[in-house]
Formats: structure tokens, sequence, C-alpha cells
């Protein structure tokens, strides 16, 4: 399936929209249990700094979840029948991989630690 000739309905493009909210909420809970061990073995003891940045980790992962949530309920509210061209949204994302994804495309189970190729 080229990006130039992307049709999901409504349902389907939040439903993949939530799936992507939801791997970037993993990855920054990821991230924020990395940064605690990495501050941790230091020297036991996190400063304002590190606390003021795990916060802020934790208040992202917290926003995405709230944010995939919506985007799931929204998913089965919305007009399933209709057949939306996605072509010109899709082709200004600048991930390849991610853009793919959020067109139905390709299916791979997503990996926390896989890097997006641009």
């Amino acid at each position: 399936m080229r990006l130039t000739d992307i049709h999901l309905t409504p349902a389907d493009a939040t439903r993949l929209l939530s799936r992507e909210i939801r791997h970037l909420q993993h990855r920054l809970e990821r991230l924020e249990h990395g940064m605690e061990h990495f501050y941790a073995a230091r020297n036991g003891r996190l400063g304002t700094v590190a606390v003021t940045a795990l916060q802020e980790l934790d208040m992202l992962a917290q926003s995405t979840d709230a944010l995939a949530a919506y985007v799931e309920k929204l998913s089965l509210r919305v007009d399933a029948d209709t057949v939306l061209d996605l072509s010109s949204e899709l082709s200004a994302i600048p991930l390849r991989t991610l853009s793919r994804r959020l067109s139905g495309a390709t299916q791979e189970d997503l990996a926390a630690n896989a890097p997006e190729l641009f």
C-alpha cells in the first residue's frame, strides 16, 4: 500500500492512533524506570533536578495513557461507514514506520527499543 493511497474509516484511524499513543506511554514508562535506576546507581539519593525530571516523565506517561483511553472510547462512537482519505496527513509524518503503522499497512508488533528511522 502506498502512502499516497490511504483510505480508513474514522473508527480504524482512531483505533490505530490509540495504539500508537499506548506505545508511547510504554516507552515513557520504560524511560522513567531506566532513569530511576540511573540516578539511584549514581549515589543512592535523588537531587531536585532528578526528582523533577522523573515527575515530568510520570506526568507524560499518565497523560499519554489518558489520551489513549480517550481516543479508544472515541473510536467506538465515530462513524464506521465513512471512509476518509488520509494520504496527505500520513505523508506529512516524517517517521516512515509510524506513518505506515497509522495507515494500517503494517501490523508488526511494536518494540519499545526499536529506533524510528527517518
